[in-house]
C-alpha cells in the first residue's frame, strides 16, 4: 500500500493526475458531442431530404428507364410521366395562384376536392438537387426536360413498334 501512496503523492505534485482528469474529461466531452452531433445529422437527413432527391441520379435513370423498357412497362412508363408532369403542372399552378393572390389559407393549395378531406392523400412535389446550380430547387418537369428520356422512349419506339396506347400517351407527352 505504501507505494500506492507514494505513487499519488508523486502524480499530485507533478500536477499529472490534474492533466490526466482533465484529459479525460475532455475526452469524455468530445466523445458525448460528437454522438449528439452524429443523431442530430442523422434525422436531420432523414427529415430534410424526404422530399429531396439528386437531379443527376434521376435524370440518368430516366433515361436508361427510358431505353430499356418494352411492351406493357413503356405503357406504365409513359403514364407515370404523364402522371407526373400534370401534378407538377397543378401544384405549380396553384402555388402560383396562391402567391398572386396572397392567399395563406393551407387548404386552398390543392385544385382537387378530394384531397383537402384528406392530409394522407395529399400531393407533395418532389424537389430536386443539383450540385452545379445549388440556388435553384428543381420539379420532375425540370428534370425531365434536362433530360434525354423524351428521345429515349421515341428510339424504343423506333426499334420495337408501338401499340395505339403508346402512340396517344407519346403525342400527349410532346403535346
Amino acid at each position: 500500500m505504501s507505494w500506492v501512496r507514494s505513487a499519488v503523492n508523486k502524480a499530485v505534485e507533478g500536477g499529472n493526475i490534474r492533466r490526466a482528469v482533465r484529459t479525460y474529461t475532455d475526452t469524455v466531452v468530445l466523445h458525448a458531442s460528437n454522438a449528439v452531433a452524429g443523431g442530430a445529422r442523422i434525422i436531420q437527413d432523414r427529415i430534410v431530404t424526404r422530399n429531396m432527391q439528386s437531379f443527376r441520379h434521376t435524370v440518368k435513370r430516366l433515361e436508361e428507364v427510358s431505353i430499356s423498357c418494352r411492351g406493357i412497362e413503356r405503357v406504365q412508363l409513359l403514364r407515370r410521366w404523364l402522371v407526373a408532369l400534370k401534378e407538377v403542372e397543378r401544384l405549380t399552378a396553384t402555388y402560383e395562384k396562391d402567391v398572386d393572390t396572397n392567399e395563406k389559407d393551407a387548404d386552398s393549395q390543392f385544385l382537387h376536392d378530394e384531397f383537402k378531406d384528406s392530409p394522407t392523400q395529399q400531393p407533395t412535389l418532389i424537389y430536386y438537387v443539383d450540385p452545379d446550380d445549388v440556388d435553384e430547387l428543381k420539379n420532375f418537369r425540370d428534370v425531365f426536360l434536362s433530360s434525354l428520356a423524351l428521345e429515349g422512349i421515341t428510339l424504343s419506339m423506333i426499334l420495337d413498334a408501338p401499340n395505339e396506347e403508346e402512340v396517344s400517351l407519346i403525342s400527349e407527352l410532346y403535346g
